[in-house]
């Protein structure tokens, strides 16, 4: 699962422990990309690759070892980087089967597409939540749209 935040610094306290996070939560499930332009920044196999200096056949390699994937190198630090409290989200849009693109100030792009034709209770591409108060989440699946 990747997590994005989006809005306002708020302090949450889960399980004792208090912590500073963005009062939006964006929880994808399914293949995403962050685009600038015409490059892809980072995006979902990124994971699943070797950082460079890792060979692809390299017997050894576990992608959920913390720095040994692409995405942990890049570690979205070009995106991050390039993110600051001054960019903003300025349009959102959505298909008939589950797809997202949030538009960023600065040339961004996040897109989220499900890639799967699962339809079953379990199959969430992607969630959206208020970590402020307590609404219901946004639940994107295949077979449609939940509110929990």
């Amino acid at each position: 699962m990747f997590w994005l935040g989006f809005g306002e610094k708020i302090l949450v306290t889960r399980r004792g422990k208090t912590e500073e996070v963005a009062e939006y939560a964006l929880h994808i499930q399914c293949s995403w990309r962050i685009a600038k332009g015409n490059k892809i920044v980072v995006a979902s196999r990124d994971f699943y690759s070797p950082r460079t200096g890792l060979e692809d056949e390299n017997e050894d390699f576990e992608w959920d070892v913390q720095g040994n994937n692409r995405f942990d190198e890049r570690r979205i630090e070009s995106f991050i980087e390039g993110i600051n409290e001054h960019t903003i989200v300025e349009r959102v849009d959505s298909d008939e089967v589950g797809g997202l693109k949030i538009f960023l100030s600065q040339g961004y792009l996040v897109e989220v597409f499900p890639d799967t034709s699962e339809d079953d209770e379990y199959s969430e591409f992607w969630r959206l939540f208020n970590r402020k108060e307590a609404s219901p989440h946004f639940v994107v699946t295949g077979n449609g749209i939940k509110n929990e």
